[in-house]
């Protein structure tokens, strides 16, 4: 990997993953060309000099996590970032071993074995295993190296669906009790769908459109979206919006931190509590006015927007400067 510094290509930043409070991966693509096959793949490490570096691949990245393999002495994986490609292909970066390629077959549109249903956009682990969604209802779960099998034919529209389902979040307290969110037709035609024994079912009606779902418990979800949607509840219970709608507003992240629950907008943070939100004052200079993905991890809040990152320790916000780019402010 290479020393990162700023040059030509402006930077934005497209997905991440915190494996600590001093360690970040981002997947980044050219804000100029976002969606043309290209991403800078950059480190922090923040007890490293550089603290920066960085590769590029000739992907357009979608989604990404971290994967942890469940404690098992005989366990043939390690630890690894996981990186998803929006036309079906998986980058692994394990832990102190070298780099990994599979693919997602018949997802995706460029490539030889994709069927048509469109693109793959979000990544997550639940359970032991990687589990993918994308356009067209692609629901996919990953069952050894290599072998992904799809799991949400229920869920599948055909190419030519006027109603075409776009999902954009998955996430599940276990393997046996799986949600995904997006839309339909538009952004005002929102789905919440989660998947158990009896296959899939619907978890939410007459909502907007769902960016992103959050597990704080079994029995215990956020999801939020489109319209200042903020959703609570399970598919037993039911879910409930918390929040009138805002119609300008679009939340695009939801965790817990500290018994505080966060949303991430483009224009900044906020946190919701006893049926309101109210703005984040990061007190950093300029102020914080970006979100994109919130996570926690190692007692930390890492808030990463479009082009500014910060992390917050339960006291103090501070930004982590990306030589990328020019500076913020």
């Amino acid at each position: 990997m290479q020393p990162l510094e700023f040059d030509a290509i402006p930077l934005i930043f497209e997905a991440a993953i915190a494996r600590s409070r001093n360690d970040l991966f981002l997947a980044c693509s050219n804000r100029d060309e976002r969606f043309d096959g290209f991403a800078r793949l950059c480190l922090f490490r923040a007890e490293n000099d550089p603290s920066w570096t960085y590769f590029d691949l000739p992907v357009t990245i979608a989604g990404a996590t971290l994967f942890v393999p469940q404690p098992d002495p005989g366990a043939a994986e390690a630890t690894a970032y996981v990186f998803l490609g929006e036309d079906g292909d998986v980058c692994y970066l394990p832990v102190g071993r070298k780099p990994e390629t599979e693919r997602i077959v018949g997802s995706g549109l460029w490539s030889d074995d994709s069927i048509g249903w469109g693109n793959v956009t979000a990544i997550t682990q639940i359970g032991n295993r990687l589990y993918a969604c994308g356009d067209g209802g692609q629901v996919y779960r990953r069952l050894e190296k290599d072998i992904w099998e799809r799991i949400g034919d229920r869920l599948l529209q055909g190419k030519d669906d006027h109603h075409k389902l776009s999902l954009k979040a998955i996430a599940g307290p276990n393997e046996e009790e799986i949600y995904v969110g997006g839309w339909r037709a538009n952004v005002d035609d929102g789905v919440l769908f989660y998947r158990d024994s009896h296959g899939w079912e619907t978890a939410a009606h007459n909502i907007p459109a769902i960016s992103s779902i959050h597990v704080e418990h079994e029995g215990s979800l956020w999801a939020c979206g489109r319209r200042g949607t903020l959703l609570h509840g399970n598919h037993i219970d039911g879910f409930r919006n918390l929040l009138e709608p805002e119609r300008s507003r679009h939340y695009l992240s939801v965790t817990m931190y500290d018994d505080q629950l966060f949303l991430a907008t483009n224009v900044g943070l906020y946190t919701y509590a006893d049926g309101s939100v109210s703005p984040v004052r990061t007190g950093l200079v300029p102020e914080y006015r970006d979100g994109h993905i919130l996570q926690v991890v190692d007692g930390v809040l890492w808030a990463i927007g479009y082009e500014d990152i910060a992390r917050f320790d339960g006291k103090v916000w501070e930004r982590i400067p990306f030589p990328g780019n020019l500076p913020i402010g």
